[in-house]
């Protein structure tokens, strides 16, 4: 059933499972249709038929007016909406296949908390900083919140690991709250619908930093899956094969934590997608490569995001939820359930 086709150009082959490629396929189309889904609908519905119009190019007549409509707003929100997706479902799958819990999420390392508090001290302390430095300040906030959560911590307890995470996301949700009590009113307003995860302020030049930073972290885990293949056999048996565990877990941590970061950066907060994305796609992909699973949690972690704020830009209209509320709506009983499922090993 799991049997492998080999595809071999010039000096390079190319193995796969045709089932899992069908699924990972399926999962595309799962993706087209939300985004098809996400342009069309909204406060000023777009029929199917202007749509496929303005997608060919034959909607050049100015009577489309909703060509304004789609491109100009709805594009860039939807294109932010999966790459935050992909980057956060990939970071997520990272993060679980290198502690080998399922419950794994990079807000245990309190990157959420770290790159929030860095950005918006940027925002409403340096409000001179160029915005496109923003994954600059997250990712140094993240990666400070991680390395702090990491020596304290130490090697030796998965329990004392967790809890050393939640003690010290709790204390930067803290001086979080330090800081937005210290603004006034519209600052403060600002903040928290940011903090709420948001992506009204979708922009084309956002969409092209993350997916830059998407494309080398997609790189670096291509060049690393085997290595990462013969890590989940058990630290022993990937030393024997000639891999370095700890350097490659600290390499997969530090791509979960920029991904993170980086997203959080433009989008604001936004949980859940890295905990559920991965178990969506090892539900739907069991067992498989590492980079089979990697690609399933970042489609997977793109259609939740997509779908999340289509539903948060609609069901309300003309009020908008910010996307993360639709999120935690839907990842907090995930979280429930997947403990309860867990609850033996805890």
């Amino acid at each position: 059933m799991n049997r492998y086709r080999v595809v071999r150009l010039a000096h390079f082959s190319i193995r796969f499972v045709p089932l899992r490629l069908a699924i990972l396929l399926a999962l595309f189309l799962c993706l087209a249709l939300v985004a098809v889904g996400s342009l069309t609908a909204g406060s000023q519905h777009i029929p199917a038929a202007a749509f496929w119009s303005l997608a060919t190019g034959a909607g050049a007549d100015p009577a489309l007016a909703d060509a304004a409509v789609v491109l100009d707003f709805r594009l860039s929100r939807l294109a932010l909406a999966v790459v935050a997706g992909a980057m956060l479902g990939i970071a997520g799958a990272i993060m679980q296949a290198t502690t080998r819990n399922g419950l794994a999420d990079p807000g245990l390392l309190g990157v959420r908390e770290g790159a929030s508090l860095a950005v918006l001290g940027c925002l409403f302390l340096l409000p001179s900083l160029p915005v496109m430095l923003r994954p600059a300040a997250g990712i140094a906030g993240g990666m400070a919140s991680a390395a702090m959560i990491l020596s304290l911590s130490g090697p030796t307890s998965r329990l004392r690991f967790v809890l050393t995470g939640i003690g010290f996301s709790w204390f930067l949700s803290a001086l979080l709250l330090i800081l937005m009590a210290s603004l006034d009113i519209r600052n403060l307003q600002t903040a928290m619908i940011w903090m709420a995860g948001n992506l009204q302020a979708a922009s084309w030049s956002a969409v092209v930093v993350l997916s830059v930073i998407l494309a080398i972290a997609i790189g670096l885990l291509v060049l690393t899956s085997r290595a990462a293949d013969a890590q989940a056999l058990g630290d022993r048996a990937a030393a024997a094969l000639g891999v370095h565990n700890r350097r490659l877990s600290a390499l997969h941590v530090a791509l979960a934590v920029i991904l993170t970061a980086s997203c959080i950066s433009f989008t604001g907060s936004i949980g859940f997608v890295g905990l559920i994305g991965p178990h969506i796609a090892r539900l739907l992909l069991p067992g498989g490569s590492h980079l089979g699973r990697i690609a399933g949690a970042g489609l997977a972690g793109a259609t939740l995001v997509a779908s999340a704020d289509t539903i948060a830009r609609t069901a309300f209209s003309p009020l908008e939820l910010p996307t993360g509320i639709v999120l935690s709506a839907v990842g907090a009983p995930t979280l429930l359930a997947l403990l309860w499922f867990h609850r033996h090993r805890l």
